[in-house]
């Protein structure tokens, strides 16, 4: 039960950090939306975090070398 309640207490003050954030470039912005968009990307990666891509090929080959010379 401790954690629930540590996660809840650290959450409250990250919404406090991110808010804050929030408003040094918008000082307009209301608090609910800034919440339900933290909600939004909680919930992303959570779902993001079940996606299992180990066997899926990559749909472009990658180097990672550059061609030589300039490109223009």
């Amino acid at each position: 039960m401790t954690s629930s309640v540590d996660s809840e207490a650290n959450s409250g003050d990250d919404m406090g950090d991110v808010l804050s954030r929030v408003r040094q470039l918008d000082a307009t912005i209301e608090e609910a939306a800034v919440r339900r968009y933290v909600r939004e990307i909680a919930e992303a990666d959570v779902l993001l975090d079940t996606v299992d891509l180990d066997d899926a090929p990559l749909p472009v080959p990658f180097s990672a070398s550059w061609p030589e010379g300039s490109v223009r």
